[in-house]
């Protein structure tokens, strides 16, 4: 039995100014900059994180060898293996809240749990976008800038994730070879027909196992959630006729017998969505779900993309009134770099290319010599054509939203009452509708 990985998603965004804003400007910015001097001479660059832990650690260390002339204090509200309580994570929240309306707070923000669409929208956040043009310690060609162009945000990049995840979609890889899928354009309609034919006959069989079908609506809602939520007018249209379609959809395949929310023998369903935490499970996720697992674009409306959704693992962001933007952006920068980048405390995929490549190709070195070992200590085949489908898909992914985890917990709970049977397509509809408007508009 295949068991479900689980998710881990953060939430938020980044920085900047032209170069020339990066000196100090005015008598009362050069004032404020004094402020930060540090004994020895050093400049004070303060870091706002809710928990800390082996990477801030490692993460001060190396930055301040690279920078002795920054002193990086690093302002967590809890400190590693400290117990979380109840209300922790509110109260953090609020505390960076109240500081940033009012001109205050630490100089970068790790935005985890913050509003990056708000702080964005009242220019509390700098644009990063010159910065990123003109740091010439960066190397512009190995960056995965798709990564970053996915999460711009108002014409800008807010944001620059220290790494990232990827929700991916795999296929039985032999099963699928003559069932004529053009994933660049298939549907989930398409996707339900497909998966009734291949399926049809063999008991047992399903398209996907151990997927209940409010899971599936929560996860189409992630996939889509801008179709659906304008977050900033504080605006749903889950009462539109497509979502009503959308509900039915999802039912029918359940009622076909496409999908099963019961788990299934390993060889007994042909697809699988799963998140890839880091370059190993390109092979440790998608071979312990199958025997010739075959990575596929996502089944997706007209409207969306079928790529690999991106899972930034930590973002930074920096405070638009900061009197130390320069020393700032150097840390991002340093995140940037292979230095940075190759941190083995840092979490996800690179954010440079070389970095994921040199991991890849150190598996593909272990699979050929036969000493790669899935985590049940199973030996793995993999083709070089898997690595190749891989990066291939990696370069393409484009799919990020800022989504709201209470809208996507509302589509959950409400549509039960339909998959059960209780209420109408319309009637769960209209009261997901009035539950997420109410919360958008509290």
């Amino acid at each position: 039995m295949i068991k479900r990985l689980g998710v881990t998603t953060a939430m938020a965004g980044i920085l900047l100014a032209a170069v020339t804003a990066c000196s100090t400007g005015g008598n009362g910015e050069e004032a404020n900059r004094e402020t930060t001097a540090a004994e020895g001479g050093k400049t004070v660059l303060t870091l706002s994180i809710m928990e800390s832990t082996a990477f801030y650690e490692a993460l001060e260390k190396k930055f301040e060898a690279k920078h002795p002339d920054i002193d990086l204090r690093i302002q967590a509200y809890k400190q590693a293996g400290e117990e979380l309580k109840s209300g922790d994570w509110e109260e953090y929240r609020k505390s960076v809240h109240t500081a940033l309306m009012s001109g205050k707070g630490a100089d970068v923000l790790d935005l985890e749990g913050l509003s990056e669409s708000e702080y964005i929208g009242k220019n509390l956040l700098l644009n990063l976008d010159d910065w990123l043009k003109q740091d010439d310690t960066l190397k512009q060609d190995d960056i995965q800038r798709n990564i970053l162009e996915a999460m711009k945000q108002m014409g800008g990049t807010y944001s620059v994730p220290s790494g990232f995840y990827l929700r991916a979609f795999i296929g039985e890889g032999e099963a699928l070879n003559n069932a004529g899928i053009d994933e660049k354009s298939w549907t989930w309609q398409i996707f339900a027909d497909k998966a009734k034919k291949l399926t049809e006959g063999k008991d047992g069989l399903y398209a996907m196992a151990d997927y209940p079908p409010d899971m599936m609506m929560q996860e189409l809602m992630v996939d889509g959630y801008g179709l659906y939520v304008d977050q900033e007018a504080g605006k749903a249209k889950f009462d539109s006729p497509e979502f009503v379609a959308l509900l039915k959809q999802v039912k029918k395949m359940y009622d076909d017998g496409v999908m099963t929310a019961e788990p299934a023998e390993r060889g007994k369903q042909l697809f699988y969505s799963a998140v890839l935490r880091e370059p190993a499970d390109v092979i440790d996720v998608t071979h312990t779900a199958f025997n010739r697992p075959r990575l596929l674009q996502k089944p997706h409306s007209l409207e969306q993309s079928g790529a690999m959704r991106i899972i930034p693992a930590t973002q930074f962001a920096i405070r638009a009134k900061t009197a130390v933007e320069k020393e700032a952006w150097k840390l991002l920068s340093f995140l940037l770099s292979e230095e940075g980048q190759s941190m083995p405390e840092r979490d996800g995929f690179s954010l440079l290319k070389s970095v994921n490549r040199q991991k890849l190709d150190a598996i593909k070195e272990q699979i050929r010599a036969g000493t790669y070992k899935l985590p049940d200590g199973q030996a793995v085949t993999a083709e070089d054509e898997e690595f190749a489908r891989f990066t291939q898909l990696l370069d393409m992914a484009d799919v990020y939203s800022i989504l709201d985890a209470k809208v996507i917990s509302i589509v959950g709970e409400e549509s039960l009452a339909y998959f059960s049977g209780q209420k109408s397509a319309e009637a769960a509809a209209e009261l997901i509708q009035n539950r997420t408007t109410t919360y958008l508009n509290e």
